[in-house]
């Protein structure tokens, strides 16, 4: 199933989960993303036309749950082996046909096919990689 018809129209209809962040060059360069968060950095993969933004940017960060169960503690991210990552945070809105806004170091709209409900920590293994929408 595809998940999106385009960036650019996928950044359009999610936009509202966009949020702006500072973006640091980084050694790797185009398609890598490094964002600099208050509590860290993540990498995230630049599905933007080149070249990459560099900056303060308006973002949307996106994954694809691989799994999730309810998770108390504080909102994390860390980076698994074989690019993806491991996020915990609260769902703050649902957007439908599996689409969720959950409140980890930076909002990260979240695809599951499986319930997320509304105001619950959870804990998600994301599938690689985190992927960085930009206008």
């Amino acid at each position: 199933m595809a998940l999106e018809d385009s960036p650019e129209l996928f950044y359009e209809r999610f936009a509202e989960a966009a949020f702006e962040t500072e973006v640091l060059p980084v050694p790797m360069g185009y398609p890598v993303l490094e964002l600099a968060l208050p509590e860290g950095l993540l990498r995230a993969f630049d599905r933007g036309a080149p070249p990459a933004s560099r900056g303060r940017v308006r973002l949307l960060l996106h994954g694809v749950a691989r799994r999730h169960a309810p998770e108390e503690g504080p909102p994390m991210a860390e980076p698994i082996p074989g690019g993806g990552y491991r996020i915990r945070g609260e769902v703050v809105r649902e957007f439908g046909e599996g689409f969720y806004l959950v409140g980890s170091l930076a909002p990260i709209l979240i695809y599951t096919p499986t319930p997320l409900a509304l105001g619950r920590r959870f804990g998600i293994e994301l599938e690689p990689p985190l992927m960085g929408f930009r206008p």
